[in-house]
């Protein structure tokens, strides 16, 4: 079993290119994480697409505002 608990976390933002919502990205090195899409869950635009070599979370920051015509 390999263990990296040295690596650093990495943080930032992302801002869906669609909806204009905001996510505060954090990613892991130190664990592995599950292969697959990470989509705006508001919109459903695609964000990124992950290999599963470390562990990413999204957490919604800035909802977009709606307009009401």
């Amino acid at each position: 079993m390999e263990y990296r608990h040295n690596q650093p976390m990495k943080k930032g933002d992302v801002i869906c290119p669609e909806c204009h919502a905001g996510f505060r990205r954090i990613e892991l090195a130190s664990r592995r994480g599950t292969a697959g899409e990470f989509k705006c869950p508001l919109c459903q635009h695609l964000l990124e697409v992950s290999d599963g070599s470390t562990d990413i979370a999204y957490r919604l920051t800035v909802a977009p505002e709606k307009i009401f015509e």
